[in-house]
C-alpha cells in the first residue's frame, strides 16, 4: 500500500489529526542536530560530561515525546499521563542541567550565555512544552518561570554577576518559550476542535435517523392505530354473535375483512410516499448535508425545467451520487448541474441532464470491487429511456450526469457543456 492510498483512506478529521500530532512531536524533537551542531562548536568541553549530556538529552527527549503523546490523548478525554513518566521526565531535566553544567566547566564570557540558554532550553523547555496540554495557565506561566529564573540564576554564578545580563537572558527564555507554549496551545485546541466539531456531526447524523424513524412510526400509527382498533373490537363483536347463532355476524366479519383491505391500501400509501423521491426535497437535502461535511456546494438550475416522471429519476440520482460523494470521496468542491443540453438538434427531442461533479475522486484501485448503487442507478435511468454515464476525470475529479429525454419542456436556460 502506498503512502498516498494510505493517506487518502483517512478521514478529514485523521488527516488533520495527525497533522496536528506530529507538528507538536517535531516542535519538540527538532532540537537535537541543532544542539549537536551548538555543543560541538564549544571547545574546552569534558569528554566524559559531553557524552552523558547527550545521552541524558536523547532519553529526555523520548520522555518528552511520550510526555506529550499521554497529554494529547488526556485533552481528548483519555487517562492523564501516568505518574511515573511526569517523575522520570523532571528527574531527566534536573540531571540534564547538571550535566551541562559539569560538561562545559570554563566557557569563554562570549561562549557561557549561548551554553546557558542552550542547555536550559533543552531540557526545561522540552518539558514545559510535553506537559503543555495537561497544565494550567497558571501552573505554564509558573514553568516558564521557572525556567526563566534557572536561566538566569547560572549566568549570573557563572558569569561576572552584573545582573542586567542575567536578566535579560532570562527574558529571552522566556519570550522562546512563551511565543512556542502559545502555537502549541492554538494547535491542541484546532485538535481538541476537529473532534468535537466530527463528534457533533456524528450526532447530527443520528438524530436525523431517529427523527426519520419517529416520522415513519407516526404515520404508521395514524394510518393504523385506528383500523386495528376497529377491526379488534368488530372481531369480538362477530365472534359473541356467532356463539349465539345470530346471522349479523356474517356480516361483522365482512366489515373486518373490508377494514383488513383498506388498512393494507393505506400501508401501502405510506410506505410508496415514504419511498418516493422528490427533486425540491433532494436538492436541498443535498446542499444541506454537503454543507455540513464542509464541502463546498453550488446549485445551478431549477426542477422547473423537467417533468414529474424525470424528476423522480433525477432525484434517486442526485440522493445516490450525494451519499457517494460523503462515503467515498475526499471532496471540497461539489457542483450541481440541471438543465437542457444546448447541444440537441432542431426538431429532436429535448434531453435533460442532471450533473454532479466534484473533486474529491478516490484514488483507483484495480482490486476494489463496484458497489451496487450506481449500477442501480444505471437501471431507473435505462427503464425511463435515459443514459447515466459516472467516472473519475483528469484533475482528481468525478463525475456523475444523467441525461433523460423530455417532451414538454418549460423555456429555461440551457446547461454549459461539461467542464
Amino acid at each position: 500500500m502506498t503512502v498516498s492510498r494510505w493517506w487518502n483512506q483517512r478521514s478529514s478529521p485523521q488527516r488533520l489529526d495527525m497533522y496536528i500530532r506530529w507538528s507538536l512531536y517535531v516542535t519538540s524533537a527538532w532540537v537535537l542536530p541543532i544542539a549537536l551542531l551548538g555543543v560541538m562548536a564549544i571547545p574546552d568541553a569534558r569528554p566524559i560530561g559531553l557524552t552523558a549530556f547527550f545521552v541524558l538529552l536523547v532519553t529526555h527527549t523520548v520522555a518528552s515525546l511520550a510526555l506529550l503523546r499521554a497529554g494529547l490523548s488526556t485533552l481528548l478525554g483519555g487517562p492523564p499521563p501516568g505518574r511515573s513518566l511526569v517523575i522520570l521526565t523532571f528527574g531527566l531535566t534536573v540531571a540534564g542541567v547538571l550535566t551541562g553544567w559539569w560538561a562545559f566547566p570554563e566557557p569563554s564570557p562570549d561562549q557561557l550565555p549561548m551554553i546557558v540558554l542552550i542547555v536550559v532550553l533543552l531540557f526545561g523547555g522540552a518539558q514545559t512544552l510535553a506537559l503543555t496540554p495537561v497544565l494550567s495557565r497558571r501552573a505554564l506561566y509558573a514553568g516558564i518561570g521557572i525556567g526563566a529564573a534557572i536561566t538566569a540564576g547560572w549566568f549570573a554564578l557563572a558569569g561576572d554577576g552584573d545582573w542586567p545580563g542575567p536578566v535579560g537572558l532570562g527574558l529571552v527564555y522566556a519570550i522562546l518559550v512563551g511565543l512556542i507554549v502559545v502555537v502549541d496551545r492554538v494547535q491542541e485546541w484546532m485538535l481538541v476542535l476537529v473532534w468535537e466539531l466530527d463528534a457533533a456531526r456524528t450526532v447530527q447524523a443520528r438524530l436525523a435517523v431517529a427523527e426519520e424513524r419517529l416520522r415513519f412510526a407516526r404515520d404508521f400509527h395514524d394510518v393504523l392505530g385506528r383500523n386495528l382498533t376497529l377491526i379488534a373490537v368488530t372481531s369480538d363483536l362477530a365472534a359473541g354473535l356467532a356463539r349465539r347463532g345470530d346471522p349479523e355476524a356474517v356480516d361483522k366479519m365482512l366489515q373486518v375483512r373490508s377494514l383488513a383491505h383498506e388498512s393494507a391500501r393505506e400501508v401501502r400509501e405510506v410506505v410508496t410516499g415514504y419511498r418516493a423521491a422528490d427533486l425540491d426535497t433532494e436538492f436541498a437535502g443535498a446542499r444541506s448535508v454537503l454543507r455540513a461535511a464542509g464541502i463546498t456546494t453550488r446549485v445551478i438550475g431549477d426542477n422547473t425545467c423537467v417533468p414529474g416522471d424525470a424528476q423522480t429519476a433525477f432525484a434517486w440520482v442526485l440522493r445516490e451520487a450525494t451519499t457517494n460523494v460523503i462515503r467515498h470521496s475526499n471532496a471540497t468542491t461539489c457542483t450541481i448541474e440541471l438543465g437542457i443540453d444546448p447541444r440537441a438538434e432542431a426538431g429532436a427531442v429535448d434531453i435533460a441532464v442532471l450533473r454532479i461533479h466534484n473533486d474529491g475522486a478516490p484514488p483507483s484501485d484495480p482490486f476494489h470491487t463496484p458497489g451496487h448503487g450506481l449500477a442501480g442507478l444505471r437501471e431507473r435511468v435505462t427503464a425511463v429511456s435515459g443514459h447515466l454515464a459516472a467516472g473519475p476525470e483528469p484533475g482528481g475529479w468525478f463525475t456523475v450526469e444523467a441525461r433523460l429525454p423530455v417532451a414538454n419542456i418549460a423555456p429555461t436556460a440551457a446547461l454549459d457543456p461539461a467542464p
